[in-house]
């Protein structure tokens, strides 16, 4: 995600999306990225909010001063900006939507004020919707939503759609963890081409790579389970698993029941709190088919940590055959 980052530190930034999608924790963490004294106007939250989103993302809120103006003082904003711009080093206005009842045209007013001041230092919008004018204004455009998809997980996303000093950037997908923002990209693999025996599964593969081990039986797949269950770990996707009836330790489950929880297992990954040499992961025949990219980006992250991913699934092969162009090598125990 440097690329967006990188594209804020220069000119007029515009931020949009839906509520809820985490706009201000994206533009707080370009903001603490790109400056080190920051004008926050705010017509949307208080200081002492912005304050703690801060540090849930990381940013450092000394560097900002969050000022609140509400709705009947929102006519003072632009002379304000106007007066005090120069002695930050960027702005950030939250949500710029607020501008709209105090200006007779939302874009005449940024263009006059707002885009002059960015050829000075940067300047960041952050709106509820994609105002289209705006969008032309705009030197970088940043998109930020969200979707819920058939298993009832949030997931978020992040790209930069136009800049005019790069191209536009891969689609991200990010949460708001403990003190950061991680985020995930689309890898082609990690595998290296070399050749690797697993006796316990009795196949030749890539180092790092993606096994399906799908069956219309959970007895086929349980026996194939059984040969390397002391050395994974077994990921549930949802309240559904292929592996009922394999008795595990304790601790040797994880059920995601939000995406952030998948990013909870990454960091704990990352962190070596976790280690294992599989990953088993069980419950995409519940996803629809274009949903499951979602997670094979994140099986892509995990591969960094985990010698192997093994995607156990249990149905029908016209059913399994939905997931198996996303594996290096299938096993179909029938």
């Amino acid at each position: 995600m440097i690329e967006l980052i990188e594209a804020a530190k220069e000119g007029l930034t515009l931020i949009y999306g839906p509520p809820g999608a985490g706009k201000t924790s994206i533009a707080l963490k370009f903001a603490d990225k790109t400056a080190n004294r920051i004008l926050w106007i705010s017509t949307t939250e208080g200081p002492k909010y912005l304050h703690q989103a801060a540090l849930r993302v990381g940013a450092n809120p000394e560097k900002f001063a969050f000022l609140d103006f509400p709705r009947a003082f929102r006519e003072d904003i632009l002379r304000y900006v106007t007066e005090h711009a120069n002695e930050y080093d960027l702005l950030v206005v939250d949500s710029v939507n607020g501008l709209s009842a105090a200006v007779p045209s939302l874009e005449k007013a940024v263009h006059s004020v707002l885009y002059q001041i960015s050829h000075d230092k940067p300047v960041i919008l952050v709106s509820e919707e994609e105002p289209l004018k705006l969008h032309y204004i705009a030197d970088n455009v940043v998109h930020v939503w969200y979707k819920k998809n058939s298993i009832g997980h949030i997931i978020r996303y992040v790209q930069l759609e136009k800049s005019r000093r790069m191209p536009p950037s891969p689609r991200y997908i990010f949460e708001i963890l403990d003190g950061k923002i991680a985020y995930l990209y689309f890898s082609s693999g990690m595998h290296t081409g070399r050749i690797v025996e697993l006796e316990e599964l009795g196949i030749k593969v890539p180092a790092k790579s993606v096994i399906c081990v799908t069956s219309s039986k959970t007895t086929k797949n349980l026996e194939l389970l059984n040969r390397i269950k002391n050395e994974a770990l077994f990921l549930k996707l949802g309240p559904w698993e292929a592996y009922t009836g394999l008795e595990l330790k304790e601790g040797q489950e994880y059920q995601a029941r939000t995406f952030h929880d998948l990013f909870k297992l990454l960091d704990l990954f990352i962190t070596r709190k976790i280690t294992t040499k599989y990953l088993v992961v069980s419950g995409l025949l519940n996803l629809k088919e274009r949903e499951m990219l979602d997670y094979v980006f994140y099986i892509s992250a995990c591969l960094s940590y985990v010698d192997y991913v093994i995607i156990s699934e249990v149905g029908a092969p016209e059913e399994t055959k939905r997931i198996q162009k996303f594996c290096t090598e299938n096993i179909f125990v029938g």
